[in-house]
């Protein structure tokens, strides 16, 4: 190869040399370039979210009391602070208060919304405010008109109406312990003896009897139909004794001996008179009534002796004092104690037993009036 040659393939080479490896150092600068944007892109996505809140966790039972109030029973769970929570009722959102003031809604504690319809199924929700961004359902359940989350107030005549509500265990023991009494006297007690001392309710469902001597109607067991009102009188003679036990709307025993004993249709029809020989009520399954009413009465029999006793009295006052509930009396006792109008209670809870062996009493129920040598500890 001669100089010329040569030449001409060096120059060749050294002006290609400026140019080369150029596309490649390019496409890393161009993928590093991405990297870092895609980076940058999802740091700002993760670190501008807000920290994620806790969500309270909460259960609640409902109940209304057959007068467009609708009772929300908190039995677990989280409280929940006024303000950051709403109700809504078929998707609308409520008005509601805290059943005893405060501003957290806690275990044992009623929210109240009142105006809700009765009479049929509502769709309830609670729904958690989220420091203004927006609110989710945190639980949600349905209520019908068939429970009463805040005691009634049992009196004498307890009105068709509002009585006797079906209920849960936790609100069956709100009831108990805020408006009843217990008693237990080991002797001499007596029954109030008059010709006016009844009790009386009517039959509201099927099933229910009554077994009777003498025979009533002409069948024992006797058949009692929804509607039939039955009253039973106590007459001026105890020669065995009385006892009823019963809780809701049903009655599971009634017996009572010398007693008279009366039964008319709903249309005023007497289906059964025993008056005014006195009727022995061997037993006795109520199977529902309502419209109960009572002016039946005990006492500890005078002279009263001393023997074994126990008052709990839910709701009391002494000597025109309100106390705590609290049990008054357990002990060898010869106090005077009257017991006047016995009723069941707001849910239905009734035991009535007296011995005319022993005269012995036990009961735990309602009434309207308790005293204690005198003193008014009933009701407050």
């Amino acid at each position: 190869m001669d100089l010329l040659a040569m030449a001409e393939i060096s120059r060749t080479q050294n002006t290609a040399l400026p140019d080369s490896g150029v596309s490649e150092v390019i496409g890393a600068i161009l993928l590093i370039s991405v990297v870092i944007a895609a980076v940058a892109m999802v740091s700002m996505v993760l670190f501008s979210q807000a920290t994620p809140q806790e969500v309270p966790d909460v259960n609640f039972m409902t109940g209304t009391d057959n007068s467009n109030n609708l009772y929300l029973f908190h039995n677990g769970g989280d409280s929940l602070t006024q303000g950051t929570f709403s109700v809504l009722v078929d998707g609308v959102v409520q008005n509601y208060v805290i059943v005893g003031g405060g501003t957290s809604w806690s275990l044992g504690q009623n929210l109240l919304i009142t105006g809700i319809p009765s009479g049929r199924q509502h769709s309830v929700a609670i729904v958690y405010n989220t420091s203004g961004r927006g609110g989710f359902v945190i639980r949600s359940g349905t209520a019908n008109n068939i429970t009463s989350a805040n005691p009634v107030n049992n009196v004498d005549v307890i009105a068709s109406s509002a009585y006797p509500p079906v209920i849960s265990v936790p609100q069956l023991m709100q009831n108990l312990s805020s408006s009843s009494i217990v008693y237990y006297r080991q002797r001499n007690t007596t029954i109030t003896q008059s010709p006016n001392t009844y009790l009386k309710f009517t039959i509201t469902q099927p099933n229910s009897t009554i077994f009777t001597t003498p025979v009533c109607s002409g069948s024992n067991p006797l058949l009692l139909n929804v509607g039939d009102t039955v009253t039973i009188t106590q007459t001026n003679s105890v020669s065995q004794g009385f006892k009823i036990s019963g809780i809701g709307s049903q009655i599971w025993e009634l017996a009572a001996d010398s007693v008279s004993l009366n039964i008319t249709t709903s249309a005023g029809v007497n289906r059964c008179t025993v008056v005014p020989l006195p009727c022995v009520i061997n037993h006795t399954i109520i199977t529902g009534y309502n419209n109960f009413q009572s002016n039946f009465s005990f006492a500890t029999a005078n002279p009263q002796g001393i023997y074994s006793t126990a008052l709990t009295v839910y709701n009391y006052t002494t000597n025109m004092t309100p106390q705590l509930s609290s049990q008054l009396i357990n002990r060898l006792d010869a106090n005077t104690t009257t017991i006047t109008n016995i009723s069941p209670t707001s849910a239905g809870f009734f035991i009535f037993q007296f011995d005319n062996a022993t005269r012995g009493t036990y009961f735990s129920g309602n009434t309207t009036l308790v005293t204690v040598s005198s003193n008014k500890v009933y009701p407050p």
